[in-house]
């Protein structure tokens, strides 16, 4: 073990000195009465024997406390019992701290976790899964959490008792004592010899359990996938793979344990035997009384005891840090949150970009854009699937970072930008809505004031109120988990809502109006006009007829533009978009026969 075991909680053990002072004060007047009640028993046997004794001699009875034998032991044993009671506070007392302590502290390392981790770039939740996030916030919080509440308690315990105990065994016979203590330095020899591999094996028990969490939430989350796909067999046979190799892993600790535990057991019954045999040799030749052995005994007792749960102790620490060290490596991360000025200033909401390049894993997204958007304009991007078009709409709320050139708003560059302040300028819609398991009118509403007007004027925008007719309760309707009572285009329309509801600068609507008829699509765009003409706009499409009106298209193709003008312009140049215009055309017009 390291110098100090308890360096990787320090900063959460810190806030709580006061709690850990007090419950040491209560665990030291806990154990000081249970090394006083052995003493006790030594002078209550060694009194009554010595009685004894002279009776059965014919010689002068020894002195007594309260005037008879009988009333001696009679004091003693309401003095033990007093002596109990207060022991039994002063643990319980302990213990309420201890305990305390160790729920304050899982609080924290979660609330720290949780606050952090959603200052996290979009990169990091790209690379990471979902499942292993929720398994260091809860199964690993936990390990903490149960090493400060049972093992952190029995440490202090242990040191305490085993230091108490030995003065006071040394007291009554330093030989004894000394055999007493054969087996700590083979115990302490283990434990540093297990105590790394324990800890390499809980980490590796811990990232398992993250990977079946994250195959779990998959499964739950595409749950009618895996129903349409009929891979019902599939995922569970794969699931079961994951099950028996976390079994496996679990199995290797089981193996260390079951060596380790047993052992300390084993050298403990040994010095018990060795000081049995000897100390009583030593009270039949009277070298030593029979109350002083009785005590010695007791004694011994209490300090094997945390020579017994040193395995324990050892197994609970190496749980908890590798846990600790799995949280802090997310804790370690750099967040992308930087403070919001008292007073932010109104973006007006002019895009630039120079040179632009982005790339993900080794492969290059988008490459040397340059682009200027008017405060006010409406651009739209239109382009053949992985051309790079939502790429480009992440740059400007700072979701990515480009990885050379500039993404500039009203001149300054976006990294100098608070990201609440570029946040609060900017309202999006991305291709995949999510909706919380909430009201509709909490989803519309989603970091704005309530505003009952406010929140139907959106709704209306976005055509989703002649929806509200048929749903049972408007807008206080919960929507379920990830909006799974709502169509796929009640969904966008309640997305896009949310993004016009906060009065944004720049509006990005990515595929915003996949998923409704063109009937409808026509009905949010005739809306949206007024919205649009106020702000920023940045329309991503598949359909022509979303973007035909826009004051500059843009086509992307391999992550570059390779056309851009407005529709008359794109329509006469024969390309891409002319190409795109065509084939939708005749497709509307067969519709039509």
């Amino acid at each position: 073990m390291p110098i100090n075991p308890l360096r990787p909680f320090d900063r959460y053990l810190r806030p709580y000195r006061r709690w850990i002072t007090f419950g040491l004060i209560f665990l030291f007047i806990a154990l000081s009465i249970q090394m006083i009640i052995p003493l006790m028993l030594k002078w209550a046997i060694d009194a009554g024997k010595s009685y004894l004794d002279a009776s059965r001699d014919g010689l002068p009875l020894p002195p007594t406390i309260m005037g008879s034998p009988l009333s001696d032991l009679a004091m003693y044993g309401m003095v033990m019992a007093g002596l109990g009671i207060i022991q039994w506070v002063a643990n319980f007392v302990m213990r309420w701290y201890f305990s305390g302590l160790s729920r304050y502290v899982e609080h924290d390392i979660r609330t720290d976790y949780v606050k952090h981790i959603v200052t996290l770039p979009l990169s990091f939740f790209q690379q990471n899964k979902v499942g292993d996030m929720m398994a260091r916030a809860t199964n690993d919080v936990e390990a903490i959490q149960r090493f400060l509440h049972h093992a952190f308690r029995m440490c202090l315990s242990g040191i305490l008792t085993f230091f108490l105990s030995l003065v006071l065994m040394c007291s009554i016979d330093w030989s004894l004592a000394l055999l007493a203590l054969f087996p700590m330095p083979v115990m302490v020899v283990t434990a540093r010899a297990v105590s790394g591999r324990m800890r390499q094996g809980y980490r590796r028990v811990q990232e398992q359990f993250g990977v079946m969490s994250s195959n779990i939430q998959e499964n739950l989350s595409g749950a009618r996938v895996v129903k349409a796909f009929a891979r019902r067999l599939a995922e569970i046979a794969k699931f079961q793979g994951l099950n028996d190799e976390y079994v496996d892993r679990n199995h290797h600790l089981i193996n260390i344990r079951s060596i380790f535990y047993p052992f300390t057991f084993f050298l403990n019954g040994v010095s018990m035997v060795v000081v049995l045999w000897l100390g009583g040799w030593r009270v039949l030749e009277g070298a030593l009384t029979l109350g002083a052995f009785v005590a010695f005994n007791a004694y011994l007792i209490r300090m094997s005891r945390p020579m017994m749960m040193l395995g324990r102790v050892v197994d609970e620490f190496q749980r908890a840090t590798a846990s600790m060290m799995r949280i802090q490596a997310i804790l370690d991360l750099r967040p992308q949150t930087l403070e919001l000025d008292e007073d932010p200033r109104r973006l007006n909401g002019e895009i630039e970009f120079r040179d632009v390049t982005f790339s993900y894993n080794g492969h290059a997204v988008l490459e040397d854009i340059n682009l200027r958007i008017p405060a006010g304009s409406t651009l739209a991007i239109v382009g053949r699937v992985g051309s790079g078009k939502s790429t480009l709409a992440r740059l400007i709320p700072r979701l990515i970072h480009a990885d050379s050139g500039d993404v500039l708003i009203d001149g300054q560059p976006v990294n100098g930008i608070p990201i609440p302040e570029i946040r609060g300028a900017v309202g999006y819609v991305p291709q995949e809505t999510f909706l919380f398991s909430d009201t509709l009118r909490e989803n519309v509403a989603m970091g704005t004031t309530d505003d009952k007007v406010t929140v139907e004027r959106a709704t209306e925008i976005s055509h989703l109120a002649p929806d509200l007719e048929v749903l049972p309760e408007r807008l206080e309707t919960v929507v379920g988990e990830r909006g799974v009572t709502l169509s796929g285009g009640q969904k966008q329309r309640t997305a896009l809502a949310r993004a016009v509801i906060r009065q944004p600068s720049i509006l990005i609507l990515d595929d915003a109006m996949s998923s409704v008829d063109t009937r409808t699509e026509e009905a949010i765009l005739a809306e949206l006009r007024g919205v649009m003409a106020e702000r920023t706009t940045i329309l991503i499409a598949h359909r022509i007829s979303t973007v035909k009106d826009a004051d500059h298209i843009i086509v992307m193709d391999e992550g570059r533009i390779v056309e851009e003008g407005n529709h008359e312009t794109l329509v006469a140049l024969d390309g891409i978009y002319s190409e795109m215009f065509r084939r939708q055309h005749l497709a509307e017009e067969l519709d039509e026969l």
